[in-house]
């Protein structure tokens, strides 16, 4: 390998000269692109000792996808070739000290041979590697892997241009301050030629991905690699693909840091995700991951108060409220630190991750919990759905739930039909969870609601990434990409069975608007979706838990003749409302709830850590309200609660 190679010549100068190792660095030329699809997905699984069962869960296809990931990132991060980068940048943010490092180093320089320097740096980089777990785990507060304290998630490259026949661009980067991309169509290829240039000598290379909504390519570039060539092949395109790289090129992904760095960040993010023991019912979230999701809510969310523990933090820490206390109507968010909550929290601008109503029957007033969400290694029952609240309690506690109780005013509450709410309920009971518009809801702006990375802010997910990661997705799991976007963007142009690249293109040509505008087109209520029903295919709603408990109090009558769509409500959306009871909050909260958390405005019923909803209880009712309401403003931060929320106008 040309990195160890060079790596090794620098440190045995006494027998080979730095030009001689820098001889071997030659300019590259590529063949591009990989083009992927089902069955390559399926086997870089199974190489991982993965299997998916059932394509159409996505609960599955994002564990085993994560679990794959975290395993290539630990691999990557011990493979041979990255030992000496692996070693030194611990070396040098990790804590490890001076004498201990200038002693590896030493080891180092005393191999013999190539295979003995790349024995000795992983042995080295294994010992540093360790060491940074003991530190994490004896210190505190907590303090994430790597000597980053913002990895999570800072893997989201920039996109400074597209390599488009006939054109060129300039950026700058880390490893090479200058460089320039220009791109000639010979035949059925582009021909993409890069140059780097004042390029830092020690800097291990900057990491690129080349991407159209066809296929993409990797690129490392450094002061040994700056100048390379990508051949890359138009054949066999679709129209709707061929539409794509004619007027939009290949687009270059540059990724924030060098690739040590990259992959530890990514090892950071994956294991947000990543319980010891999931898939085992129930499951309760490890003590270190909980740990690891507040310090990413903490630093990216800015959540005030901050999340502390309750009590002890592998235990649920019931309040033991009175059930009669709850009545119809009343909120009860949840967060479970798995994860998954907490990033959707992170773009909803919300503290909760998921949310559910309470409802009595009118004739047994017995009081259920009543939610939309999936079965998993910690909830056994799939899709919208009551529980006895007795029941439900007992679940929320022992899957780990973080979950607070927030009562209607009374006069909100009388507004409620209780007979039309469970009428409702009974036309959409058993329906598939709704990851047909997981994502659209809070998509309400071009640029203003994708999240952006902490501490500065300046790097965020955009729609660029969108539209070429998209089209990937469906090419390798075809039934997640049709449950994510595939039906619900056909629904925003009026139309049927198109794919990603066919819906950008007759958006463009057809009706003459930018396809980065698709995903803020409203979610229509009356919208209905290809889903399940206890299993079964059919035709109906489809409902995220937010959008869920929206639509629970509107056909109760709670919104009047309010014209808007339960579809664009987020968590937030949901919990901001001035509907609640402010006599209940803070020292009007039953005793029970004072004792167990004095410093929360609202009642929490379990979780091992503190839960406050923010922003509560403030927004005004109004006409199309959620439909353009930015949550992001990037190179600033989080704008959760802007003007448009405050006065009623977004």
């Amino acid at each position: 390998d040309l990195t160890v190679s060079v790596l090794y010549c620098i440190i045995k100068m006494r027998t080979l000269t730095l030009a001689a190792c820098l001889a071997t660095a030659t300019a590259a030329v590529h063949t591009a692109p990989f083009v992927p699809n089902e069955e390559m997905f399926r086997d870089w699984l199974a190489e991982g000792g993965e299997t998916i069962y059932n394509p159409s869960s996505f609960p599955e296809v994002r564990l085993k996808v994560a679990k794959r990931i975290a395993q290539m990132a630990s691999d990557t991060l011990k493979d041979q070739a990255s030992m000496y980068n692996l070693m030194s940048w611990f070396g040098r943010g990790s804590g490890i000290d001076a004498t201990t490092l200038a002693a590896d180093l030493e080891r180092l320089g005393e191999s013999e041979s190539l295979d003995g320097f790349v024995r000795v740096s992983k042995e080295v980089a294994d010992s540093h590697y360790a060491a940074l777990n003991r530190k994490q785990e004896e210190g505190a507060p907590y303090r994430p892997l790597g000597k980053n304290e913002y990895p999570y998630w800072n893997v989201i490259p920039s996109i400074p241009g597209a390599a488009k026949a006939g054109g060129n661009f300039t950026f700058a980067n880390a490893a090479c301050k200058e460089n320039t991309v220009s791109t000639v169509r010979e035949g059925s290829e582009y021909i993409i030629t890069f140059k780097g240039d004042k390029c830092d000598l020690l800097h291990s290379g900057d990491v690129y991905l080349l991407a159209t909504v066809k296929g993409v390519h990797f690129m490392k570039v450094s002061y040994y690699s700056r100048e390379q060539t990508i051949k890359w092949s138009t054949a066999n395109l679709t129209q709707a693909e061929s539409y794509d790289i004619t007027t939009k090129g290949v687009r270059f992904l540059a990724f924030p840091h060098d690739e040590v760095e990259l992959v530890v960040n990514i090892l950071a993010t994956v294991n947000l995700f990543l319980q010891p023991e999931a898939g085992k019912y129930p499951d309760f979230p490890d003590e270190k991951v909980e740990k690891a999701n507040v310090d990413f809510l903490t630093k990216y969310a800015q959540i005030q108060p901050p999340m502390v523990p309750r009590g002890p933090i592998n235990e649920s820490n019931p309040t033991n409220v009175d059930p009669d206390l709850i009545q119809t109507g009343d909120f009860i968010g949840v967060i479970r630190l798995d994860g998954l909550d907490p990033m959707l929290a992170w773009a909803m601008g919300s503290t909760t991750g998921h949310t559910t109503i309470a409802v009595r029957d009118a004739t047994t007033n017995e009081l259920f919990v009543c939610e939309s969400t999936t079965n998993s290694s910690y909830w056994p029952t799939n899709g919208v759905q009551k529980t006895p609240y007795t029941t439900w309690i007992k679940q929320a506690e022992a899957a780990g739930y973080n979950a607070v109780w927030a009562p209607l005013d009374p006069a909100q509450r009388a507004k409620l039909n209780v007979t039309a709410m469970w009428e409702f309920f009974s036309t959409v009971e058993g329906l598939q969870y709704g990851y047909h518009t997981l994502l659209w809801g809070w998509i309400d702006t071009v640029a203003d609601n994708y999240p952006c990375v902490a501490p500065d802010y300046k790097h965020c997910l955009q729609w660029g990434h969108v539209e070429v990661l998209f089209p990937l997705v469906s090419a390798v799991v075809p039934a997640v990409g049709e449950l994510i976007f595939n039906e619900a963007w056909n629904f925003r142009l009026n139309t049927t069975g198109l794919n990603a690249p066919e819906m950008y293109m007759h958006a463009e040509t057809v009706l003459n608007i930018s396809s980065n505008t698709i995903p803020t087109i409203v979610e229509r209520d009356e919208w209905m979706y290809h889903t399940t029903r206890y299993g079964k295919p059919v035709v109906g709603k489809s409902m995220v838990c937010c959008v869920f408990v929206c639509n629970m109090w509107k056909h109760g009558g709670l919104f009047g003749d309010t014209d808007f769509n339960c579809g664009e409500m987020t968590n937030l959306d949901d919990y901001d409302l001035d509907i609640f009871d402010k006599t209940k909050m803070n020292d009007g909260r039953p005793d029970v709830c004072k004792q167990k958390d004095p410093n929360n405005q609202n009642c929490q019923l379990c979780g091992p850590y503190t839960l406050n909803y923010n922003h509560y209880n403030s927004a005004p009712i109004y006409d199309h309200m959620a439909e353009k309401c930015p949550t992001w403003t990037p190179g600033v931060g989080p704008n959760y609660w802007g003007p448009g929320k405050q006065q009623g106008t977004c």
